[in-house]
């Protein structure tokens, strides 16, 4: 059941002491000269105001995030079925509506003067909300905020890999793994659970290695997950249940999807029909400012350890010049022929080579000198090329290629 359901049954029900009280209480006067006329028109008006807004909500919002969406991403739309303001406001005003229709069926001799009460209750507590969900949704589709909102997400994931990122840990060598479970059906990698890998790895006292990343397509018989020692049957069984497959890309929650999502947003931002290079600066500055923190330690794969102190799951592909790559590569293609965009890209490498370790400032040289060539192959004057070849890290290393 989903979560607005789940909240408007459950505000739904509370109809049903409410109108036990007033069964109870009787005529006492408790609530003021509040009769069967007057609570029947409240219910009608509460039932008739909270479907009106449900819907008027849902309509005015799904146009703004249509028009969001073919600007800033398509992703727009999942994330606001997910978000979870979005989520309480509807089932907030559902269940008002639901609430208001069952109380006006159990109406009976005594007014309802309880149910009437807490049918007042929900219209305030929902107008509270609706206000709460309009500044909600007006964030949502500033593309400022959905890149600050993204990077904070990206940021979290980042500083996992920190805490779980280990050079000098001796693992076993890729000789010694052996395959252990296969995708079922093509599809999408959903996410890993590695506390579960870790506990199964664990009790098996094995160490498993994932081979492709979360959200990566693969195909039917492709292997995911290796194991490095022997498994018993019902541990592999219970391995390969853990191998998710999905028909459609998702939020996976790992530094791939939240890369993935700003790299987007910046090649929609630099395309023909939009050209809002300021925008996809802001996704390359965010980009930097999250790696930054990675960026002096060393090369290494991701490593979940057990409670004793034992590697026990290799997460690949999380390496920091994959991650570099994965973001930088498609911005630096696209941004060969602005000068603002590489600029940009100038002062995010510098930041990253600065900040980095040896691995990493190889890296962020490589891809200098990429958009220094891509620079002279363009149409751009020459001084604009020198002037953005003096904000690479090229130049400030003494590397200048003529």
């Amino acid at each position: 059941m989903t979560v607005p359901a789940t909240i408007a049954l459950a505000i739904a029900a509370t109809a049903l002491p409410a109108s036990l009280i007033d069964h109870l209480v009787g005529e006492t006067g408790w609530s003021g000269r509040l009769g069967h006329d007057e609570a029947r028109q409240i219910f009608v008006v509460v039932a008739t105001a909270a479907m009106t807004a449900l819907s008027l909500t849902y309509s005015l919002t799904l146009v703004v995030f249509t028009l969001a969406a073919s600007s800033i991403g398509p992703r727009l739309l999942k994330r606001f079925t997910t978000e979870r303001v979005n989520q309480v406001t509807a089932g907030l005003l559902g269940g008002t509506f639901i609430y208001a229709l069952v109380a006006l069926a159990l109406t009976g001799y005594h007014p309802p003067r309880a149910s009437a009460i807490g049918a007042v209750i929900l219209a305030v507590a929902s107008v509270v909300q609706l206000i709460w969900f309009v500044r909600n949704v007006a964030q949502s589709v500033s593309v400022d905020d959905e890149i600050a909102a993204i990077t904070g997400r990206l940021t979290e994931d980042m500083m996992r890999l920190q805490k779980h990122r280990v050079s000098d840990v001796e693992l076993p060598p890729d000789t010694a793994f052996w395959p252990a479970a296969a995708a079922t059906d093509a599809g999408y990698v959903a996410g890993f659970d590695r506390q579960a890998l870790c506990a199964l790895a664990a009790r098996a006292d094995v160490v498993l290695r994932t081979e492709l990343m979360a959200g990566e397509f693969v195909l039917a018989g492709r292997n995911i997950l290796s194991v490095c020692g022997p498994m018993e049957d019902h541990e592999l069984a219970e391995l390969r249940g853990l191998v998710q497959i999905e028909a459609a890309r998702s939020d996976s929650r790992t530094v791939h999807f939240s890369i993935n999502l700003l790299v987007e947003v910046a090649l929609r931002a630099l395309s023909p029909g939009v050209n809002d290079t300021f925008t996809a600066i802001a996704v390359t500055d965010k980009l930097s400012g999250a790696m930054a923190d990675l960026a002096g330690l060393e090369a290494g794969p991701e490593v979940i350890f057990d409670k004793s102190g034992k590697p026990r799951v290799v997460v690949l592909g999380s390496e920091l010049p994959v991650l570099v790559d994965q973001a930088f590569r498609p911005l630096r293609v696209a941004a060969a022929e602005n000068v603002l965009m590489s600029r940009g890209l100038a002062r995010a490498f510098t930041r990253l080579y600065e900040a980095g370790g040896p691995t990493i400032q190889q890296t962020i040289l490589t891809h200098s000198r990429l958009l220094l060539e891509e620079l002279r192959k363009s149409r751009l004057p020459a001084p604009d090329v020198d002037a953005i070849e003096q904000l690479l890290p090229t130049w400030r290393d003494g590397q200048r290629s003529d």
